[in-house]
């Protein structure tokens, strides 16, 4: 399943892009010489696209976005969502008053992703236990005040981030004011070089060459402050030639001809506007800089390429490179203002033109292949920041486990998708009898992959062990685990001084106890292992 949407931001636009023009640039190094010139423009137009529309598709291929990854810390971090938990009320069996009494939901519940083992970090919090409550730990007001400590403390800094915001705003509309300035500059003083351009009404072999190409609506005019061809207008492109040109010889007439009408056939000014409009908005990135530089000379290689398609044979080739030659300007460079001869490139496009060969049948449906594949890699494998949230917390008294639904990439899945989510969650959570996470993790995501029609690596879920007081201490007995009337924890009679069931999501700390405890589960929740450990003394295993 794709989802298409219009929401990436700019920032996003510029690094996913970047990513791309440093994969082209790798490709291009590599593969520049096997593969027809046509390959790398279009390469370079799908990159323009990225670089300035905020499309995002989202796909299988997608790479995760990081505010997915910051939204799941976040969200384990704060675990302040506790008024969407979901409770389900099994008609057979338990009222729904029941269920809500026999729910535990603690302030921090632990993840548990696979077998996993408590930390044994030492967790220095309050003297008082971390401990299970009912659904009304939301009005709990610690809570209430921790929520409130941590707004005013984002809220503060808020503040200096949004100086710095306007900060970085100002420096990038000043230089993109400046970038495009420069350009506009150097725009109008070609224009006024133009402008004393004289058009060419009566000549003969001009007009003639221009018929055969089917181009004899195209305007040529010559011009004594230029020193080679050139095409510029993107409405109305004119043929500007130097006046120091030979008109006398037909043969080069028609290779620059050729030359300049395969620019306006193929829109290369238009291409190379859209090109200038990227390198404005991405003036301060060194990349884009680079890119615009690759481009018009993959466009001068491509026209190029085009045009021996058109000579009847090798002479005629030769004859090409040769003009080619005569007309490129000493010591100049392609520019984005313009499609012009120019010097810097001509060796190489000189080897090129010399070295042509047609390409096969089979390595025009290769290049297609090519270009396919990485047009469909390049569009799919970035998406925009989306809220991954599929379910909230979904907990039933008939199972050891709490269950929360995320989505691995953006989707649309429909309406009430959350409530057909955690009916499918809370139905194999009635029906499991194994209170095993990792089977119940396949069976929870291959009934959504089904009811949504997507793969199920687009869901991930996570687990909380949910029990009841009564239970969590009776499993605690069973280690020599005891809590005397204060709340605090004793193992073997011996005060506890730091106690951890990371699973189970009790933590204590108190500064008197000569031991810490730290609890270890199995992958179905059950306590496999208790670890002890004394001030100056190594882990040890209880006995």
């Amino acid at each position: 399943m794709l989802h298409f949407g219009m929401n990436m931001p700019f920032i996003l636009m510029t690094v996913y892009g970047s990513m791309m023009i440093l994969i082209v640039l790798l490709l291009r190094a590599l593969l520049k010489k096997r593969l027809p010139k046509f390959v790398f423009p279009i390469l370079w137009c799908v990159i323009l696209v990225r670089l300035l529309v905020p499309f995002s598709i989202s796909s299988p291929l997608t790479l995760k976005t990081s505010a997915d990854s910051l939204l799941s810390v976040s969200d384990r971090l704060l675990n302040t969502d506790i008024q969407n938990i979901s409770l389900v009320e099994d008609t057979e069996t338990v009222s729904q008053e029941a269920a809500i009494e026999n729910m535990t939901i603690r302030t921090t519940p632990a993840s548990y992703k696979g077998i996993a083992e408590s930390s044994e970090a030492a967790v220095t919090t309050t003297n008082d236990t971390v401990s299970p409550s009912t659904a009304s730990i939301v009005e709990d007001a610690e809570a209430s005040e921790s929520t409130a400590f941590l707004y005013d403390y984002a809220v503060g800094l808020s503040f200096p981030f949004t100086l710095r915001r306007h900060t970085l705003l100002f420096i990038y509309t000043a230089g993109l004011l400046l970038t495009a300035g420069i350009l506009l500059y150097q725009k109008y003083r070609y224009s006024r070089k133009l402008k004393n351009s004289l058009l060419i009404e009566h000549n003969e072999t001009v007009s003639t060459l221009l018929r055969e190409m089917n181009m004899g609506h195209i305007l040529v005019f010559t011009n004594d402050e230029i020193a080679s061809p050139l095409t510029c207008g993107l409405l109305a492109p004119h043929i500007y030639l130097p006046t120091r040109m030979d008109f006398a010889d037909r043969n080069l007439l028609r290779h620059i001809l050729l030359h300049e009408t395969m620019h306006i056939k193929r829109r290369d000014n238009w291409i190379k506007a859209v090109m200038l409009a990227a390198l404005i908005l991405n003036w301060f990135n060194p990349l884009v800089w680079i890119m615009s530089r690759c481009f018009t000379s993959d466009l001068e290689t491509a026209c190029d390429e085009a045009v021996l398609r058109t000579c009847a044979d090798e002479e005629d080739r030769k004859n090409y490179a040769f003009n080619l030659l005569a007309m490129a300007i000493t010591g100049s460079r392609s520019t984005l203002l313009y499609s012009a001869f120019s010097k810097t490139e001509v060796e190489k496009r000189i080897q090129s033109i010399l070295s042509y060969k047609k390409a096969s049948a089979f390595l025009l449906l290769a290049a297609v292949c090519f270009i396919t594949c990485s047009t469909v890699t390049f569009a799919t494998c970035a998406q925009a920041p989306f809220s991954p949230y599929l379910t909230s917390y979904c907990a039933s008294s008939l199972s050891r486990w709490g269950v929360k639904v995320y989505t691995t990439r953006d989707l649309t899945l429909g309406n009430d998708a959350q409530k057909r989510a955690e009916d499918i969650v809370f139905d194999v959570l009635r029906t499991d009898t194994e209170n095993d996470p990792l089977r119940m993790d396949e069976q929870i995501r291959a009934a959504l992959s089904n009811a949504f029609h997507v793969e199920k690596s687009a869901f991930r879920t996570d687990f909380f062990l949910c029990l009841d007081d009564e239970a969590l201490e009776k499993e605690y007995a069973e280690w020599n685990l005891t809590r005397d009337p204060e709340g605090f924890y004793h193992y073997k009679g011996e005060a506890v001084r730091i106690f951890i069931d990371e699973i189970g999501g009790v933590f204590q700390s108190r500064s008197e106890g000569s031991v810490d405890i730290t609890v270890i589960r199995d992958r179905f929740g059950y306590i496999s292992d208790v670890r002890t450990r004394r001030e100056d003394m190594p882990v040890t295993q209880a006995p």
